[in-house]
């Protein structure tokens, strides 16, 4: 069985705003292990395969990655990917100012 996402036209207000917050919380996350690792958004783009454009919008939630494309961010930052989701998911629990 295949399971098609939804459009977003079908999501509920809700499921819209936990979207978004997932995209943000993953670019705060990426922009951080690529500062931590002393590389700029087009060492990162290289690493990963994609356009520098690609990283900006990552970092800034404009967008979030396919699945190739996150197993891949995880890789330029020699882990796993259940270790940067990992890091997402804590992001997104902690307590908000």
């Amino acid at each position: 069985m295949v399971v098609m996402p939804q459009s977003a036209d079908h999501l509920s207000a809700a499921q819209l705003r936990l979207q978004e917050q997932r995209r943000m919380m993953l670019g705060r996350v990426v922009e951080s292990l690529r500062r931590e690792r002393g590389m700029t958004q087009s060492q990162l783009a290289q690493a990963v395969g994609i356009s520098t454009r690609g990283v900006i919008r990552l970092e800034s939630g404009a967008t979030s990655p396919t699945l190739d494309v996150f197993c891949r961010f995880a890789d330029a930052f020699s882990m796993r990917p259940s270790e940067l989701l990992r890091r997402v998911e804590a992001l997104s629990a902690r307590p908000r100012d």
